[in-house]
């Protein structure tokens, strides 16, 4: 029997993560990989054991980015190489070219805020487009905003989080901290302001790390873009020359404090302690439901976020129940893409 031709083509750092765990689990596959230099994505490409195709970057300015997007899909239409199925992760470029070349998608997604918020043409065309995959794979706690805007048939669920697919794969490196200066530490990383769905457009970054200075908190600062350096000028902290493993980092550190939710959640996983930052008074469904089981701690206020990080006892690392988690996901996606 010969091989199913499947394109992947990923966009941002936590990519290389997820389909580091998937591709090698795809059963009887030949994977073809493109990629968009954004931040660290390249480099953990290498690191997670995946070859790619650089195709396109990314920009901060809305009207870059809108039309950089266009110009990347179509790039992508002739850059895909031949594919009887695409796998993606929240990207609506991969669905409009299988749409357009008639091949078979599967998007995997979490987040649903951009189907509740609808503020933005670019972002409500974008949602639309994503809706065209042939199959949508989901933690449960998306279902209910996603069965709203999506055919509840293309719908498919797994009991878990995506950080689940990675860390289920996850060995703690015994070295880590030796790439260190130091051996605690908390984890920093800022909002994604540069995002369609975020809609404060200021950070707090400066402010915590002024709390932190006073209590002598060693900071490990993760900027993604080049205007989050500026947020720490001034202040006594950590900013790794090469990418870092972000699991080790959650793994190894005292908390995780971030203005997005990947890293919030990755150390919630990890039974670490978790703080959320996130800007803007809707959260993701996933990010609310680990908030409603108190594994990660939301605040916009510096001072109660410091607050609560020297009054919680911290958890002991722990892989959960993630390996269960990647065995169900890899199952119903081998299941759609023979069976389905």
């Amino acid at each position: 029997m010969s091989s199913t031709k499947i394109w992947i083509d990923i966009l941002n750092p936590s990519h290389p993560l997820i389909f580091g765990s998937i591709v090698p689990r795809l059963a009887n596959a030949d994977v073809y990989i493109t990629v968009r230099d954004r931040a660290e994505t390249v480099a953990l490409m290498k690191t997670f054991g995946l070859e790619g195709k650089v195709v396109g970057c990314d920009y901060r300015q809305p009207i870059k980015k809108v039309v950089n997007l266009a110009w990347r899909t179509i790039t992508l239409f002739f850059e895909s190489g031949k594919f009887d199925w695409t796998i993606s992760f929240e990207n609506g470029s991969s669905i409009l070219v299988a749409k357009c070349r008639g091949k078979k998608s599967i998007l995997m997604c979490d987040n649903d805020l951009k189907f509740k918020q609808m503020t933005s043409g670019v972002q409500d065309i974008e949602s639309k487009v994503k809706m065209l995959a042939d199959y949508i794979l989901i933690p449960k706690s998306c279902y209910p905003a996603f069965s709203k805007h999506v055919d509840p048939d293309k719908i498919f669920t797994y009991d878990g989080y995506k950080e689940d697919l990675y860390i289920a794969t996850y060995k703690p490196d015994a070295h880590f901290l030796e790439k260190l200066p130091f051996t605690n530490y908390v984890v920093i990383r800022p909002e994604a302001l540069g995002s369609f769905y975020v809609t404060d457009k200021k950070s707090i970054v400066p402010d915590l790390l002024q709390f932190l200075q006073v209590k002598k908190v060693n900071v490990v600062y993760l900027p993604r873009e080049k205007e989050d350096y500026a947020y720490a000028e001034g202040f006594d902290v950590y900013i790794p020359q090469v990418p870092l493993n972000g699991l080790d980092l959650c793994y190894y550190a005292d908390a995780v404090l971030t203005g997005s939710g990947t890293m919030a959640r990755e150390a919630a996983c990890l039974g670490k302690r978790a703080v959320s930052f996130f800007p803007g008074e809707q959260m993701l469904s996933v990010d609310q439901s680990l908030i409603e089981e108190r594994r990660i701690f939301h605040s916009r206020n510096p001072s109660e976020i410091v607050t609560y990080l020297f009054e919680e006892e911290n958890e002991h690392a722990t892989l959960n129940n993630s390996k269960a988690v990647l065995n169900e996901v890899m199952k119903k996606i081998n299941l759609l893409i023979y069976e389905g």
